[in-house]
């Protein structure tokens, strides 16, 4: 059975983790509880080579400790869970994770912070040494968190693509019906075969991501969502900072 390690924090309860130093396993019931997320759900859209089955000892309703087998996910996969909540607890739970579990883990092999306190030694040169030894550890600590933390970002509002509605929810509309028409009164997009198109100025920004996908009739169907890119974008245009 794999080592785990149980990681506690007062606002997000108890998280455990499995893995090595190098590649963190996290168990996807923990982290779902945390983000108000099914577990059966989210698992499916991960991507499965970064979901392992590891035996873990739980305890059953009357308190025995038995094994079970539950699904820990890879690094890559943690962050597509974090994303894909809008709980209020998403973004403090994703900072303690990069910003402290995280680093932990990779410079000490468990979830114990690095403190710069001088050690007692008799010798001052030693003492000193080792001093400046453990603060070095806590500086490349904390700015391996703040690394992890600028790329979380960067997935978060880059390679993350929005509905219309998700958009229009955001900006305070009505419904994906009202942004599509004034996003049409903008000259941003225009309606062709029942489907909403961006001028070609705003397919060169990047601001869509359309697929094309072929029905069983033969017919061709596209599914058109918005980039990071085009949500900052079109948020700025209904605020008036942008010129369209």
């Amino acid at each position: 059975m794999a080592a785990i390690e149980i990681f506690k924090n007062e606002s997000f309860g108890e998280v455990r983790v499995a893995g090595t130093s190098e590649e963190p396993l996290f168990c996807l019931a923990d982290i779902c509880r945390v983000l108000d997320l099914h577990v059966g759900m989210t698992k499916q859209r991960l991507d499965q080579r970064g979901v392992s089955l590891i035996d873990t000892p739980t305890r059953n309703q009357y308190g025995t400790e038995v094994v079970q087998q539950l699904v820990y996910i890879n690094e890559k996969n943690l962050y597509k869970v974090i994303m894909r909540s809008d709980k209020p607890q998403a973004e403090p739970f994703q900072d303690w994770v990069c910003g402290e579990v995280l680093p932990s883990i990779r410079k000490t092999g468990s979830y114990n912070l690095v403190k710069a306190e001088l050690p007692d030694f008799t010798n001052p040169a030693e003492a000193a040494r080792a001093w400046a030894e453990q603060y070095e550890l806590k500086m490349l600590a904390q700015a391996e968190a703040e690394e992890n933390k600028r790329q979380v970002a960067i997935l978060t509002h880059t390679n993350k693509t929005y509905t219309a509605t998700e958009i229009a929810k955001e900006a305070g509309l009505q419904s994906a019906s009202q942004l599509n028409k004034i996003l049409k009164e903008k000259g941003i997009q225009y309606k062709i075969n029942g489907t909403w198109v961006p001028y070609q100025k705003y397919a060169t920004l990047g601001w869509f991501d359309i697929k094309q996908e072929v029905a069983d009739n033969g017919h061709i169907i596209y599914h058109r969502r918005i980039t990071g890119d085009g949500r900052k974008g079109i948020l700025n245009v209904l605020l008036g900072r942008a010129a369209v």
